[in-house]
């Protein structure tokens, strides 16, 4: 009998190893697939944190007076200035702390789900290694692993705080252990540095305990045992609070909270602008993972009080998905704002995975093999790349490793402008915060605000206001994915340009889902006097195709300001340029009057 066990411990140990590696690797393939696709917003907290790491503190521009609060998370913030500091790419060390996070939440659920369910920890962490596996093959994981946002870190920390939050739960202790408590608070606070909501979050989660509490300790002593983290927490949120008054000049300075009241922009009126994204996630993710849930609760025959109490640590991350019908849903690809509060959901299914192995070892290693091999298969499709990750099983897998610079639209024109070696002495106006400012290093000025105090739209202006400040800024060059105002036009009902299709729909939200829920007359107002200034003010020089997005091309048009000191060095950037699109390119399709490129001279032949 010793000898039985001793076999089937050894064999869950070599299963474990293999699995691990195996995971690991199809995660690093899956990166690789999708490694031209990075979110142009994660180089936004790349240049915070390479501002951090060179003691710059939290500016977005290194030559910034003031602190800006522009990234959405101050826990990535800190972990990419970290990484960079050790000489690391910062969107390759996402990717890799990705792989680790997905890994990290199937073994947190797992060793809990062995604690609760009173499995061996080897089944444990073999049920949590599946939920990874579950995790990893989901749709949206592959934009989370391959964009350098913040959503896994989130995803994790939120996952982590659910494991102790179960723990907490199973636990018939009427008083907490102290290393429990600190553990709690620790992974609380980490969890409010995550994300914005990552506090209310936390504080839901506390609440949850309390009430589960209650049957079977009493409503005061369920308090009195939750209290001290509690205490905790709200000294933390209130400290966070304080400091970001005292550094930023604002409590709620972060972007989040004015995508929706834009006290420049306004709102189209929309009470819930993200309510279809929210139902879709919910039932495209959480109603599959709910059913999983109660047909393996009633497969092991789960006790009802352990059915009910897992019900209440649900309750917290559906609140908040729901509370996300709220906002805007910029940049949030692969459900991004609601991906995160998945991961108590997945916990469940480790849970009652890990029961499944306390009533029958073969049903469970027949659950987890036949999901092994059927997960990856149902997740694949017909143009499916396996055949050629196994063919190139190391190779494809570190392609992306230790660096991997993106090609698209705006990382050319970065790279390009990074060749002046201006760096601050030059400015750029522009919307897509991200790739340019962080290749080139030039002074970014977002018209759009999330970098910018005076244009985040925290503080209440008129659009003529904004374009008075933007343009006393004096920017040297802008890049736009509009055209200049047709000639002679002296209002937008008279200008062919802005009332051309291809305009009209960058208007209804193509580039940015903001555009489509602030107020339209607003939008079209700061459209057309973008326009105005590019016409008067600036010279076309270059063009950049971003693809066929939306169906048709569209590009990344690029202005120099024509009484910029640094004109011709900017101009003959462009002219040198082997990234931009070639002379000919066509833009006459797309604007009754196209901006056109002058032949560009060379100094120095």
């Amino acid at each position: 009998m010793h000898e039985t066990s001793s076999r089937s411990t050894l064999l869950e140990k070599a299963l474990l190893a293999v699995g691990t590696a195996f995971v690991a690797w199809l995660l690093a393939c899956i990166v690789a697939e999708h490694k031209d696709e990075p979110a142009d917003d994660a180089y936004i907290t790349y240049v915070y944190a390479r501002n951090v790491a060179e003691g710059h503190g939290l500016r977005y521009n290194a030559s910034d007076a003031d602190p800006t609060s522009g990234a959405s998370s101050l826990l990535h913030v800190l972990a990419c200035a970290g990484a960079i500091e050790s000489g690391l790419d910062p969107l390759a060390f996402t990717r890799a702390l990705g792989i680790a996070l997905i890994l990290s939440i199937g073994l947190a659920f797992g060793l809990v789900g062995a604690t609760i369910a009173r499995a061996p920890p080897l089944s444990g962490c073999l049920a949590g290694l599946a939920v990874a596996l579950l995790l990893g093959l989901l749709p949206e994981t592959s934009t989370h692993l391959a964009s350098g946002m913040d959503t896994l870190l989130f995803t994790a920390t939120h996952a982590w705080v659910a494991a102790w939050a179960a723990l907490v739960v199973a636990s018939e202790e009427r008083k907490l252990a102290p290393g429990v408590v600190s553990l709690g608070i620790a992974l609380l606070a980490l969890l409010a540095l995550a994300r914005p909501e990552g506090g209310l979050l936390g504080a839901l989660y506390l609440a949850a305990l309390a009430l589960v509490g209650r049957e079977s300790h009493g409503g005061a002593a369920s308090l009195r045992r939750v209290l001290p983290i509690g205490v905790a927490l709200a000294a933390l949120l209130g400290s966070l609070a304080l400091w970001r008054w005292s550094y930023f000049g604002d409590v709620l300075s972060n972007p989040y909270y004015v995508k929706v009241s834009n006290a420049i922009f306004g709102s189209d009126g929309e009470w819930l602008p993200g309510a279809d994204a929210t139902a879709r996630f919910a039932l495209q993710r959480l109603l599959p993972l709910g059913l999983i849930v109660l047909a393996l609760a009633a497969a092991v025959r789960a006790p009802s009080e352990a059915v009910r109490r897992g019900f209440w640590l649900l309750v917290p991350a559906t609140l908040v998905v729901l509370a996300y019908a709220r906002a805007i849903h910029e940049m949030a690809a692969g459900f991004r704002y609601e991906y995160p509060l998945i991961a108590p959901f997945a916990g469940v299914v480790a849970v009652a995975l890990c029961w499944l192995r306390t009533r029958s070892l073969a049903s469970f290693a027949t659950v987890l093999g036949c999901g092994a091999v059927a997960l990856p298969l149902l997740a694949s499709s017909p143009g499916t790349p396996l055949a050629r990750w196994l063919a190139h099983p190391r190779s494809i897998a570190m392609s992306w490793w230790p660096e991997h610079r993106p090609s698209n639209a705006l990382a050319r024109l970065g790279l390009d402008l990074g060749e002046t070696a201006l760096g601050q002495d030059a400015s750029i106006l522009l919307s897509g915060a991200g790739q340019v400012p962080w290749f080139s290093r030039l002074r970014a000025i977002d018209w759009i605000g999330l970098n910018n105090n005076r244009a985040s739209g925290r503080d209440a202006a008129s659009v003529a206001e904004l374009w008075s400040y933007l343009e006393s800024l004096q920017p040297d060059l802008a890049f736009s994915i509009l055209p200049p105002a047709a000639p002679g036009s002296t209002s937008p009902s008279d200008d062919a340009n802005f009332n051309c299709a291809h305009v009209r729909r960058t208007r209804d939200g193509r580039g940015s889902a903001l555009f489509e829920h602030w107020d339209p007359a607003r939008v079209d107002e700061s459209f057309w006097r973008e326009m105005v200034w590019l016409r008067d003010r600036c010279e076309f020089v270059a063009s950049y195709r971003l693809g066929d997005a939306w169906g048709e091309p569209w590009w990344v048009l690029v202005y120099v300001r024509s009484d910029s000191p640094h004109r011709a060095l900017l101009e003959e950037c462009f002219a040198r340029s082997k990234r931009v699109d070639r002379p000919g390119e066509n833009l006459s399709g797309a604007f009754p009057v196209p901006p056109s490129r002058k032949e560009l001279p060379l100094r120095g032949g």
